[in-house]
C-alpha cells in the first residue's frame, strides 16, 4: 500500500470510528481552592484529585459571567451571554429564559447523534418553552433554579415530580447521581452527552447525616459531592465507557460569602475580580489527554462549545456570532488559539472587565462604574493588589478602547420587574428565612 492510501484508509478509519461520549459536570459556586488538586488544605477531595491526575488542569481558566444563569448560557451556547439575553440570575416567577433559537451543545450533540440527558440545576428558565427538553436534551432530571429559591421543584422531563422538602433535599445529589449512572449505562448504540450540574455547595446546605463530618457544612458538602463524582467515574469504569469517554468538571462562578477558598484571588460571586471568575477545571480523554499535566494559558467557558464540537465531529453552526475558540489542541499538549479578542465580562449592559494577555483592567464592578479604571499584570499579580494604571496609561488607553469598541454590541439592558407569587419567597426570589 502506498503512503497515500495507507493516509487515506487512516483518515476514512478515524471518520467511522464512533464520537466519544462526554460528560459535563460542574459544582453550583465552588471557588477557585475548594479542592485538593487545586491547592486545598482543608477538604478531601480524592476522587475529583484523580480526575485532574488522569488528565489536565487548566489553572487560569474562567467563567462568562459572575453569576450562575449567563454563565451556563455561556457554556451552553459558545457565545456572550448578552446575545441570548441572558444577563443576570432569573429567578422563580421570571417570564424569561434561554430563547428556542439559541443552539446548545445539546441542540449540536442531538443532531450528530448523541443520545443527551440533563441534571441537576438548570436556571435557564422554569416555563416550559424553556427547559432542557426544548433545548436539545433528551431529558432532564433536576431543579431549574438554586438551591436558597423557592419552590424547591424536581422535576422529570417536563414536569413536576415532587417539592423537595427535609430529607427529600439532603439525598438530591445522591438521586442526581443515581439518575447519571442509569443514563449513561442504557446503552442503545449511540453515543451520550450528559451535561450534570450540581446543586452544591451553593447554600443552604442541607447533607443526610452520614455526611456531617466537621464544623463546616460548607467543605461537608465539597466531600459528599466528591464522593458521588466518584461513583459515576466508577460506574464508567466498571460498564466498560471510560477509556472513550471525555470527562470535564469545572464550577459555575465564584463562591458566595458563606465559605469558599479563593486561594488568595480577590472577590467572589458578582464580581469580576479573580475570585469571582477564576475556577477549576479539568478535562481527561484516555490516550488524547495526556495524565498529569497542566496549562496557565487562559481559557473561558465560551471556548467549551466549540471545542466540544469538534471532539464529536460536529460543526459550530455559521449563521450567528461565536465569542469561543477551540481549545482542544491545548488540552491536547499543543498550542492554544492565537486569541482572536480579548475576554470581556460584562454585568448587565456594561462591560466591566477586561484580560487581554497578562493585563487585566476593571472599570466597573457589579452595576457600579469605578471613578477611576484600575490595572493588574496578572502574571505577577493575581490577586489583583497592585493598581498599576497610572504607572502604564498606554496600556489603559489600549484596553479602554477595546471596551470602547465591544461595548457597542452589548444591547441596552431595560429593567423588568416582575410579581413574585408564592408567599414562601422575598421580592428577589429567594426563600424567606
Amino acid at each position: 500500500m502506498t503512503r497515500r492510501a495507507f493516509l487515506a484508509s487512516g483518515a476514512a478509519a478515524a471518520q467511522s470510528a464512533p464520537p466519544p461520549n462526554i460528560i459535563w459536570m460542574w459544582a453550583d459556586n465552588l471557588a477557585y481552592q475548594d479542592l485538593g488538586c487545586f491547592g486545598s488544605k482543608l477538604v478531601k477531595t480524592p476522587n475529583i484529585d484523580r480526575l485532574a491526575a488522569a488528565g489536565i488542569r487548566l489553572t487560569e481558566y474562567y467563567v462568562a459571567h459572575t453569576v450562575c444563569s449567563p454563565s451556563r448560557a455561556a457554556l451552553l451556547t459558545g457565545r456572550q451571554p448578552f446575545r441570548a439575553g441572558i444577563v443576570d440570575v432569573l429567578r422563580p416567577d421570571s417570564p424569561s429564559g434561554l430563547p428556542g433559537d439559541e443552539i446548545t451543545l445539546g441542540t449540536l450533540l442531538r443532531r450528530r447523534g448523541y443520545r443527551t440527558q440533563a441534571i441537576g440545576k438548570w436556571h435557564l428558565g422554569d416555563k416550559r418553552r424553556y427547559l432542557p427538553l426544548n433545548h436539545g436534551f433528551d431529558h432532564y432530571f433536576g431543579m431549574p433554579y438554586s438551591m436558597d429559591m423557592a419552590p424547591s421543584h424536581l422535576y422529570r422531563d417536563n414536569e413536576i415530580l415532587e417539592d423537595l422538602a427535609g430529607d427529600r433535599v439532603a439525598t438530591v445529589t445522591q438521586r442526581y447521581t443515581d439518575e447519571a449512572i442509569r443514563f449513561i449505562t442504557a446503552g442503545g448504540g449511540k453515543p451520550f452527552f450528559l451535561y450534570f450540574s450540581h446543586t452544591i455547595p451553593h447554600p443552604p446546605i442541607v447533607l443526610p447525616a452520614e455526611a456531617r463530618k466537621s464544623d463546616s457544612v460548607y467543605n461537608d458538602a465539597i466531600e459528599h459531592m466528591d464522593q458521588q463524582v466518584g461513583r459515576l467515574l466508577r460506574a464508567l469504569d466498571e460498564a466498560g465507557l471510560a477509556s472513550n469517554t471525555v470527562v470535564f468538571f469545572s464550577s459555575d462562578n465564584g463562591p458566595m460569602a458563606q465559605g469558599g477558598q479563593t486561594g488568595g484571588l480577590r472577590g467572589r460571586i458578582r464580581d469580576a475580580y479573580e475570585g469571582g471568575v477564576r475556577v477549576p477545571f479539568m478535562a481527561r480523554w484516555p490516550g488524547k489527554i495526556r495524565a498529569g499535566t497542566s496549562s496557565a494559558t487562559p481559557a473561558i467557558a465560551y471556548d467549551i462549545f466549540p471545542t466540544i464540537a469538534r471532539i464529536a465531529g460536529a460543526q459550530v453552526p455559521a449563521d450567528r456570532v461565536y465569542d469561543g475558540q477551540d481549545i482542544l489542541p491545548q488540552l491536547t499538549g499543543g498550542s492554544a488559539p492565537e486569541r482572536k479578542q480579548p475576554f470581556f465580562w460584562v454585568y448587565t449592559d456594561r462591560v466591566t472587565a477586561v484580560r487581554d494577555g497578562n493585563w487585566k483592567l476593571h472599570v466597573g464592578n457589579r452595576d457600579q462604574v469605578l471613578d477611576q479604571p484600575e490595572l493588574y499584570d496578572l502574571a505577577v499579580d493575581p490577586a489583583e493588589s497592585s493598581n498599576l494604571a497610572a504607572a502604564r496609561p498606554e496600556i489603559v488607553a489600549r484596553l479602554s478602547a477595546r471596551i470602547t469598541e465591544f461595548q457597542a454590541q452589548v444591547p441596552k439592558v431595560w429593567r423588568l420587574d416582575y410579581p413574585v407569587r408564592d408567599r414562601r419567597k422575598l421580592p428577589s426570589g429567594q426563600r424567606r428565612k
